[in-house]
This record gives C-alpha cells, sequence and structure tokens, in this order.
C-alpha cells in the first residue's frame, strides 16, 4: 500500500512539474536557449514561429505553445526574449513590483536612467561574464517590463530597428 501510495505521489509530482511555465533566465526561457539557430528551435518544439512584420535581419518571433512571450531573433539567432505580465524569472521579480524593493532584493544591480521616461529606469543584472542579462524597465516606480537575452539585443531600447 505504502509503494502504491508513493507512486501516486510521484505520478502527481512528475505531472506538476511538467505543467509548470518555463522559466526566463539570463541563459533561456525553459529549454529555448538564447544564441540557438532559429531553425533548431523549431525542431526541437515541433512548431514553426510566426513572424511579425519586419526585417530578415531583425524579427519578433511567437510559438503557439508561449503565448506570453515574444522572441527575437537576429540572422537566424535567438538574441532576446520579451515576457508579459505573468512570466516568471529567475529573479523572482514580477511586474509591479516596487524598484525599492529589487534594489533591496539585488544591492548591486546597475541602474540606468531610462531613454524616453524622464523618471523611469532600467534595472539590469548581467551573468559573471556580461554576455547575457536580465533588464526591467521600471516606470512609476515600478517594474512594468522583462526581458532578457544575449548582450547587446536584450539591451535595444527599440527592440528590432
Amino acid at each position: 500500500m505504502r509503494l502504491l501510495i508513493f507512486f501516486v505521489a510521484m505520478a502527481s509530482f512528475i505531472a506538476t512539474a511538467c505543467a509548470a511555465e518555463p522559466v526566463l533566465s539570463w541563459d533561456s526561457y525553459g529549454n529555448i536557449k538564447f544564441g540557438e539557430r532559429l531553425s533548431d528551435i523549431e525542431k526541437k518544439l515541433g512548431e514553426k514561429a510566426t513572424a511579425d512584420e519586419g526585417e530578415e535581419d531583425c524579427k519578433y518571433v511567437h510559438f503557439k505553445k508561449f503565448p506570453k512571450i515574444s522572441f527575437m531573433v537576429e540572422d537566424g539567432i535567438l538574441s532576446r526574449a520579451d515576457a508579459a505580465t505573468g512570466v516568471p524569472n529567475s529573479l523572482g521579480i514580477h511586474a509591479g513590483t516596487r524598484m525599492e524593493d529589487v534594489k533591496k532584493k539585488y544591492p548591486k544591480i546597475l541602474v540606468e536612467p531610462h531613454h524616453y521616461d524622464d523618471s523611469g529606469f532600467y534595472l539590469i543584472t548581467k551573468n559573471k561574464k556580461g554576455s547575457k542579462a536580465i533588464v526591467m524597465e521600471v516606470g512609476d516606480g515600478r517594474v512594468t517590463e522583462i526581458r532578457a537575452g544575449l548582450e547587446p539585443s536584450v539591451e535595444y531600447v527599440e527592440g528590432c530597428l
């Protein structure tokens, strides 16, 4: 009987873990790694990406599996992911978090002035090599947007231009 309970509990745990939404980090969104070729990602997911209007050298693509993420692709390489509200990330920060709370949690975070909002900021945390980052935009003292990816693409203010 104990063995049966164990197997039921394990099956439940595995089902929950598999159903969990992927996490956005410096390196990836779930098993989609920054720096991978789009064609390889499409094969891995078994799904063709749909692209926004744009140039071939830089465009945003979307996957039905991940409706809350816009992926930037430059010259066929995934360079960044822009997350909608509610997408979990490795920092444990979400849209609406106060800037002061982010700074308390991450005292070494880089704070830069926003390009368009005189009272806004960018909060940036980079991996040890400085080659990847998570960027949070702040307006009215709260995080409004979160993205992650390769440098310098993740810091492009305009995205693809």
